[in-house]
């Protein structure tokens, strides 16, 4: 390996061009990625929490429990799919 190459393969962050504005966007963006795991992690856990809840009351079916939980991973890479079009403001 070259040690630019070492360089790169050791950083957290490694910039292509010279135009350090970018670093400003990759922030945002950061920010942005990290507010849509918490809320994937959150909306999945009180999914899946209701969906038990009711499953062990008798009131929710596996079939149907486990199209509940299919729905709520579909909206989870539904909602960080968002992330593709996001623009910095």
């Amino acid at each position: 390996m070259v040690g630019s190459d070492i360089a790169i393969d050791a950083a957290d962050i490694a910039l292509i061009r010279d135009d350090i504005k970018c670093i400003l966007h990759l922030l945002s963006l950061s920010k942005k990625v990290t507010k849509t795991i918490k809320l994937n992690l959150t909306f999945s856990m009180v999914l899946n929490f209701i969906a038990v809840t009711l499953a062990i009351l008798g009131i929710l079916k596996p079939v149907i429990g486990a199209l509940v939980h299919n729905a709520g991973s579909v909206m989870v890479i539904l909602n960080s799919a968002l992330l593709l079009n996001w623009k910095d403001k």
